[in-house]
């Protein structure tokens, strides 16, 4: 098998973590590819650069270290290569991450054709501007539109469904995700878990100006339609897919959420892997 390793070097644990699993990888005759970026800082462990243009129908899988972070931002990657994915954990969350640094014997299983891929879904967000140009993106955890300013007012935001019904918010903003990111930002606003495997788009309100506001969990096939009623028609909203790309989402502006045609492939080791880490790292944490 070939694999193709991406890595935050900002864990403490990652540069370790990655010669080990070159090493355990090499051993059973397997090809390792890294981005170009990364080959100063494993230079000595022959392994190869990965070139996106020439090498992508080369890759069987891809291999995230670090943390949640990590996995959720290389994700993409492997989208767009079409493989799928498994993370080791060297950071200090790892609920998303199939193994941890000390578990990287487990790796021979990749090898041995071991394991199981899961289809997680992912969100196609589309930004539509009033130009009349629409940027598309994917988001494997969440979307979330919120106001620019905290210290403002809060923000009046419909949400029009598919049949054209209109669901009007006053809150501070939405989420908007996946049953993989149902455990990371939605959760802590007030959001339910929704098992990863399932086909589901929840939408949580931020701090929501009114009791009666909830989470609404939206079946697979539904298309949402987020317009933005300004406060003088002049405040901006932002927009953050995955926590990494910030967009502006200015008045006029209007923003498109379904389900994503592509899919996350995500490995699977160990079958009762998600309940056993959904009880250890929410349900028994103090």
């Amino acid at each position: 098998m070939n694999f193709l390793i991406i890595l935050n070097l900002g864990k403490k644990n990652s540069m370790e973590c990655a010669i080990r699993t070159v090493h355990i990888l090499k051993s059973r005759n397997c090809r390792v590819f890294v981005p170009q970026n990364y080959m100063e800082a494993l230079e000595n462990l022959s392994v190869e650069a990965f070139d996106p243009e020439t090498d992508r129908d080369l890759i069987d899988m891809v291999i995230t270290i670090g943390g949640d972070g990590t996995l959720i931002h290389s994700a993409t990657t492997a989208i767009e290569l079409d493989k799928p994915i498994i993370g080791i954990n060297a950071g200090r969350l790892g609920f998303l991450t199939e193994l941890e640094h000390y578990e990287l014997d487990n790796l021979v299983q990749l090898c041995e054709g071991n394991y199981e891929i899961q289809e997680r879904m992912v969100l196609e967000v589309k930004h539509g501007h009033k130009d009349g140009s629409i940027d598309t993106h994917l988001a494997v955890n969440d979307a979330v539109i919120s106001k620019e300013d905290m210290n403002a007012r809060v923000a009046d935001i419909d949400v029009q469904l598919r049949s054209g019904y209109i669901n009007s918010y006053r809150a501070d903003g939405l989420i908007f995700s996946t049953p993989t990111g149902s455990t990371a930002y939605s959760l802590s606003a007030g959001g339910p878990i929704v098992c990863a495997g399932m086909q589901a788009m929840i939408v949580t309100p931020i701090c929501p100006h009114s009791l009666f506001f909830r989470s609404m969990v939206y079946g697979p096939q539904e298309e949402l339609t987020v317009q933005a009623k300004y406060i003088n028609n002049s405040d901006i909203l932002m927009m953050s897919i995955d926590g990494k790309d910030v967009i502006k989402v200015e008045p006029g502006d209007w923003v498109k959420i379904v389900r994503s045609q592509q899919s996350m492939k995500y490995v699977v080791l160990s079958k009762n892997n998600y309940y056993k880490k959904l009880t250890d790292n929410f349900t028994n944490r103090r």
